[in-house]
């Protein structure tokens, strides 16, 4: 018995240095992809094209559905994602049945060597994807073992809420110069597998928690007309009580992902499922303003999420959606989109400063600590008028404006500490 405890503790001593230089080269001191790739109010645009080209909602269930998305679609789609987990950039590149994929990990934590460079093949096998290179840093992976825990990996996500496998998920892929084609089997399920791998326990535990706290605010005559603020510091205070037992940034994220919903006007059940008492529709305000409210609450929920760069997006696209349609666009819309962005991140930006303003907002705050005066920016401005007064977005006057919206939220005193 003796010696078996005295060899195990040998390949116990062996192995940690083993793991330890691999770890070594997994690592790099400089990254392998560099240049970072934005979200225009252009890419918004195209992927929300994409998405009606391809909903497959109103299919019969067991339908096949086919996708196509070009190069510049995968690069930004990856960009945006390895943005928002984990400080990353990458590329992507298309070739006749290959796919190749680089990506960069930036690990701050680490003094040195904190780059995770990734380079890796895919190539299109009968209609299968299968990996024909993976190295981490100077780590080459062998195929099989790459291929193998890739499977293993698919078939474990989806069999936690079904019975499918990734081979009877995914029928058909082809990779061209111009663009990669999926066929997929649709299943309705998929959405609320999806929704249901992305949410925790606690998640679903949190937005269901921020949800019935509106509805019984609601029933008790707060949060149903007037100052949004109002709203806030009830909402807050009851966030501030729950994060003695809970993570705070996770609290704020889920009453700005359950306030932003609602503002959005956007379906709770997606968010809380089940038949349970729902809020009444959204009609608070700021500045004397319903928009004003929506536009604030609809971009904080997506700051909250980590969705900052997004928020900016999805603002400026709407208001530019409305040049030659709608409302026109409008600078004032564009202000309270940035002031909301600002706000979804403060209080989510680490667990003192989300404790501080849940505490802050609790106490209550006047509307002008959070948004500032911007009536008298241009707004509800037609094609014609707006190519007149500023010529382009990105124009030198059009950046002039962005500037002063910028100035005055800077002075917004919730906002500086």
């Amino acid at each position: 018995m003796r010696a078996l405890i005295k060899l195990l503790f040998v390949l116990v001593l062996l192995a940690l240095p083993l793991l330890a230089g691999i770890a070594y080269f997994a690592l790099a001191e400089r990254p392998l992809v560099t240049e970072r790739q934005t979200l225009s109010h252009e890419d918004i645009a195209r992927a929300k094209a994409i998405l009606q080209q391809n909903d497959p909602r109103r299919l019969p269930a067991g339908s096949s559905q086919v996708i196509r998305i070009a190069p510049q679609d995968l690069n930004l789609a990856a960009n945006y994602l390895l943005q928002k987990a984990a400080d990353g950039k990458g590329r992507i590149a298309l070739a006749d049945r290959l796919m190749r994929i680089q990506a960069t990990l930036h690990l701050p934590q680490l003094p040195m060597r904190n780059y995770v460079n990734i380079d890796a093949g895919i190539t299109s096998e009968g209609g299968k994807p299968r990996i024909t290179r993976l190295q981490i840093g100077s780590v080459p992976v062998p195929n099989m073992l790459s291929n193998a825990a890739l499977e293993a990996l698919l078939d474990g996500l989806l069999a936690r809420h079904g019975h499918h496998t990734f081979d009877e998920l995914i029928q058909d892929l082809r990779l061209t110069p111009d663009a990669l084609q999926l066929t997929y089997r649709w299943d309705a399920e998929l959405i609320d597998q999806a929704r249901d791998t992305l949410l925790g326990d606690e998640d679903r535990a949190a937005l269901r928690f921020y949800h019935d706290e509106l509805v019984r605010l609601q029933a008790n005559g707060m949060g149903r007309k007037g100052s949004l603020v109002e709203l806030l510091r009830a909402m807050f205070a009851a966030a501030e009580q729950r994060s003695y037992s809970y993570d705070a940034i996770e609290e704020n994220t889920a009453l700005l992902t359950v306030l932003g919903t609602w503002a959005s006007r956007q379906d709770l059940k997606r968010l809380v499922p089940g038949d349970l008492a729902r809020p009444h529709a959204f009609r608070l305000k700021l500045d004397r303003r319903t928009d004003f409210a929506q536009h604030f609450l609809t971009s904080a929920a997506l700051a909250a999420r980590g969705d900052s760069t997004l928020s900016d997006a999805v603002g400026l696209f709407k208001e530019i959606n409305d040049t030659d349609a709608g409302s026109g666009f409008s600078f004032t819309d564009i202000a309270a989109d940035r002031a909301g962005t600002r706000f979804g991140a403060l209080l989510t930006a680490d667990i003192d400063r989300a404790r501080a303003a849940q505490h802050r907002l609790a106490a209550g705050i006047a509307e002008t600590e959070i948004l500032p005066p911007v009536r008298d920016l241009p707004e509800h401005m037609h094609g014609a008028e707006f190519r007149q007064r500023f010529g382009h977005i990105g124009s030198p006057a059009y950046h002039a404006v962005m500037q002063e919206i910028e100035r005055r939220i800077d002075a917004c005193t919730f906002y500086r500490g």
